[in-house]
């Protein structure tokens, strides 16, 4: 977005300050019918938007807002949520992300920074039905391209912001357009009211659909936009922002910290966002029609008309669901006040020998942690998870073992916080709330409390709710990097399929082949830190760090195509290596941190495990003028609507892939609860970037070089 657009925004901010404050003053005295001071408009929005009970009474609703509303609001909401889609641009050098939705059977709408101009919308796709239904299972998606050879009319940001184009062919899923429906446009005058709730429908940091639903109070207009406070994202620019009868007043375009917090004291709240009035694209795209062919007239006027007929809502068609729904069940923490040692309850019906049920009066069962040595876990084939005839997972078998661990820890010292001459960089620092989530060590391993699992050029903590990895932090030489063959344990040979329970934390923390093997449908056992990273230094030392990745202390539930998608993620260590530090220096080292990131609001389940739906990965080195960082996120979450129906390789799927965000460091310390010191956020390249500052367009990593270092 311009600068004109970010000028146009201030000043609006500045302009409105006062009726914004003594909207949310009305709004936090039960007032909010007296916030609008146009007596004809809020006269026949009352008519139109009839309350449910009177301002009196013995039972008269109060608070901020009148929260009763009719049953079907959700079911309304859920058809006109059809229309709208995830937005993804890649052409040139450029790659965003955003949202829009369609405003008659045949045009799609967007913010013009999402789509800026015809070779944009050529670049661009939309996905819809990108969404969790009702058991919180992805819901088959549908994916369509634009045409802007059909239709395309665009606004300036610092204007309109809009981009309206037509929807081209449909490029994969099987829903028709059709069944999408569409958002009416309308100039009608009793949409709005100062003080009512208004309602989006986003994909915020390119998630899957999200609804922001009714607290978010609508401050202040203009003659273009709209002033409303609600929740949104990178990702949700061009979102379609309702009223309570799911009528649309706004194309959502802008979001930013208050900029006159200070003049109208704490209770502003942080974020006011600004979309641009449906009634002001309509009359300006009226005013167009003239000019246009005729062919794009036809297109126009149906679209302009379409607030007079009954809207259409799709058919009533379901999309069936990929795979079984999962229970989202968190597994329970106990902890023993004599060993300090902690079990976890488990949702497993089979109970193993070390294993004792107590009902008191529910049932829990309890697995009593053992000292174990390191034990390998060998199967023949990750991709033969289903018996395609029985429906039921196959029994792995075991096979020979290839990698042999080895077994004195004691020699292992870990991640070394000092391996960067001039550089000092400790491992990260979790919040106290996921510092009680840290597993501790068996009792007789030094500094058992602190949880740091020690391995050959690498440490990790385990998180002892979710059974994964918190982080894992990594030294690599790249003067001595060296391919590790995965079956052999040797320099430059391909993988085997040997996983080791490390016997210094209770089995009971970590994820083991029980779960792998039950939910091999989708997931591989994905390595934190990846295999090649610490296999530098002495042959010895090399074999020893590729045997140490294979614990499944290091591993993660990653989509079985995971690993062939996350190009730049699986990548950036060698990229910075042969691109971030001085060309021929003996010191070209690095230090690598990454590990899965949680969100309660979007992550699946497989039985009692709670599914990361994307990773992160900050390398630090030492650049010619000092110390250097880049951080980035690789999401799976679209990956997880395909299971593995079929034994061999799976079939190609269109325009599923993994997005991978070049995000700054800040953001990925407050998505994982660590704080990486003030070494690594000064030190982040993001900050020089040729990265966007304004909107809410997020910005896709499409190519190594577009990872600025």
């Amino acid at each position: 977005m311009n600068e004109d657009a970010i000028d146009a925004f201030k000043a609006s901010l500045e302009r409105t300050a006062a009726e914004r404050e003594q909207v949310r003053k009305l709004v936090a005295e039960g007032r909010w019918r007296d916030a609008e001071p146009d007596i004809d408009r809020s006269r026949a929005y009352a008519a139109r938007h009839r309350t449910l009970m009177s301002r009196s009474g013995a039972e008269s609703i109060t608070g901020d807002t009148e929260d009763f509303q009719r049953a079907s609001f959700l079911s309304q909401g859920a058809i006109t949520a059809r229309a709208v889609g995830y937005v993804e641009v890649n052409y040139g050098t450029k790659a965003e992300v955003g949202t829009g939705f369609m405003v008659s059977p045949g045009l799609f709408i967007t913010n013009r920074h999402v789509i800026e101009d015809e070779a944009a919308a050529r670049g661009a796709q939309v996905t819809f039905f990108r969404e969790l239904d009702e058991r919180g299972v992805p819901r088959p998606t549908t994916t369509f391209l634009l045409d802007p050879d059909r239709f395309a009319l665009f606004s300036p940001d610092d204007q309109l912001d809009y981009a309206l184009v037509a929807l081209g062919r449909r490029q994969s899923g099987l829903a028709e357009a059709a069944d999408l429906g569409f958002c009416a446009l309308s100039d009608q005058p009793d949409k709005h009211v100062l003080g009512m709730n208004t309602n989006i429908v986003q994909h915020p940091s390119g998630w899957p659909k999200m609804i922001s639903v009714r607290n978010n109070i609508l401050t202040a207009r203009t003659d273009r936009t709209l002033l409303y406070e609600t929740d949104t994202e990178q990702g949700s620019s061009g979102s379609p922002v309702f009223n309570d009868d799911w009528q649309l007043v706004a194309l959502h375009h802008w979001g930013e910290p208050f900029i006159d917090r200070s003049a109208l004291g704490d209770k502003v709240p942080q974020n006011v966002n600004e979309g641009v009035r449906i009634s002001a694209i309509y009359r300006d795209l009226a005013s167009r029609m003239g000019a246009l062919p005729a062919e794009w007239q036809a297109l126009l006027r149906q679209a302009l008309a379409a607030a007079a007929n009954a809207p259409a809502t799709g058919s009533d068609r379901r999309l069936s669901p990929p795979r079984p729904s999962a229970r989202e069940a968190r597994a329970i923490a106990i902890t023993n006040p004599t060993t300090e040692q902690q079990t976890m309850a488990t949702s497993s019906s089979a109970l193993p020998s070390n294993s004792i049920r107590l009902t008191v009066p529910i049932e829990l069962t309890i697995s009593i942690g053992q000292a174990v040595q390191a034990q390998p876990v060998v199967v023949v084939a990750q991709s033969s998870a289903l018996d395609t005839d029985a429906g039921q997972p196959k029994v792995l078998a075991r096979g020979a073992e290839a990698v042999q661990v080895d077994q004195d820890y004691a020699n292992r010292n870990g991640y070394d916080s000092g391996f960067i001459p001039g550089l000092e960089l400790p491992l990260p620092e979790p919040s106290r709330t996921l510092a009680r989530q840290i597993a501790p060590l068996r009792a007789e391993e030094p500094d058992a409390a602190a949880g740091e699992l020690k391995y050959e050029h690498f440490s990790l903590k385990i998180n002892k709710s979710r059974r994964i990895a918190v982080f894992t932090a990594t030294n690599i030489d790249g003067e001595t990097y060296l391919e590790i063959d995965r079956k052999t344990g040797q320099p430059n040979a391909s993988e085997g399929e040997v996983w080791f329970k490390d016997p210094r934390v209770s089995a009971s923390f970590v994820l083991d082949q029980t779960f792998y093997s039950a939910w091999s449908t989708y997931f591989d056992r994905g390595h934190l830190t990846r295999r090649t990273d610490p296999t530098w230094g002495p042959v010895e030392d090399a074999s020893r760090a590729n045997a140490d990745t294979f614990h499944f202390t290091n591993c993660s539930p990653q989509h079985f195509r995971f690993n062939q998608s996350a190009r730049y993620w699986q990548g950036l260590e060698r990229y910075v290596l042969e691109n971030g530090t001085l060309a021929g220096d003996v010191r070209r080292r690095l230090a690598v941190f990454q590990g899965p990131i949680f969100d309660d609001k979007i992550d699946l389940w497989a039985d009692d495990v709670q599914i990361p739906s994307s990773f992160f990965k900050i390398v630090v080195w030492m650049g010619q003028a000092g110390p250097k960082a880049v951080g980035l996120v690789a999401d799976q979450s679209k990956l997880l609507s395909e299971p593995r129906r079929s034994l061999g390789t799976p079939q190609a799927l269109a325009s599923v892939d993994v997005n991978q965000w070049r995000v700054p460091v800040t953001r990925i310390e407050a998505q994982t609860g660590l704080d990486f010191g003030e070494l690594i956020r000064s030190a982040d390249t993001i900050a020089s970037a040729d990265q966007p500052r304004v909107g809410e367009g997020l910005v896709l990593v499409t190519s190594f070089e577009s990872i600025k270092l």
